[in-house]
This record gives structure tokens, C-alpha cells and sequence, in this order.
């Protein structure tokens, strides 16, 4: 089944139909590209009767949402937000931020890619100094 509030979608499979369906699918996605292995992994998760949320990156998030996504503290977010290194609005009225998801995982991309740059630097050094 799938369910639909805007930028949100839901998937659930609710009887052993559907979810042999997905498990068929699942076995027909191509794991070699990126995109399929993504594929393969939502069916794979309906296949087992767990929910999916597919969320676009225009969809909103909380800052606690933000930080859960990014595997760090809602405060650690809040300086984030304050430093402006992630953008956000608020709600009218309001004291609430809503920051938006595709800023949330550009920045994620942006720290992976610091990570592997920081990761080869030391492997790079490592190989100096086991060399010498």
C-alpha cells in the first residue's frame, strides 16, 4: 500500500502478496549502480513487511529531525543553525525552525567527502611513514 501526504510517501506492505511482490523486485533491481542498490533496499524492507518513508528534498524537517538524519545532537544543529551554516526559516508567529531536507543532506555529502578527504590524507601518511 502506498500512502501519499504531499512530499511524503509511505510504503507498506500489508498482506504476503505484496510483500512477495517486493521481494521479487528486490531480486530483479541491479545492485551494481547506486540508484538500483537504493531500489533493491526499499523493496527488501517492504519484502519484510517494514514501513519505508521516501521523503523528497523539498519536504521540511525539525531541527531535531535534522540531527537524527545526521547522527548528531539537536544543540549541535542549533549551532549549525545559528553559525548559518545550514539555512532554515521559521514558522509564522513562532519561535519553530524548519530547515529544509536537501540542505540537511548537502551537508551530509559535504562531511562525507571532508571524511574520505581526511581518511586518504592519513592513509597517504601512514604509507610515508611505513616506507621510511
Amino acid at each position: 500500500m502506498r500512502m501519499s501526504s504531499g512530499p511524503i510517501s509511505l510504503l507498506v506492505a500489508s498482506d504476503s502478496d505484496a510483500r512477495a511482490s517486493a521481494a521479487r523486485l528486490a531480486a530483479e533491481a541491479d545492485p551494481t549502480s547506486e540508484f538500483g542498490a537504493a531500489v533493491r533496499e526499499v523493496f527488501e524492507q517492504v519484502a519484510k513487511g517494514k514501513q519505508v518513508v521516501i521523503l523528497r528534498p523539498d519536504q521540511e524537517v525539525t531541527p531535531a529531525g535534522a540531527a537524527d538524519l545526521l547522527g548528531v545532537s539537536r544543540q549541535f544543529v542549533d549551532r549549525l543553525l545559528a553559525d548559518e551554516l545550514l539555512p532554515f526559516r521559521r514558522l509564522p508567529g513562532s519561535k519553530h525552525r524548519r530547515i529544509n531536507l536537501g540542505d540537511v543532506l548537502t551537508l551530509a555529502e559535504e562531511r562525507d567527502r571532508r571524511r574520505q578527504g581526511g581518511d586518504a590524507i592519513r592513509s597517504a601518511l601512514q604509507a610515508h611513514v611505513d616506507r621510511a
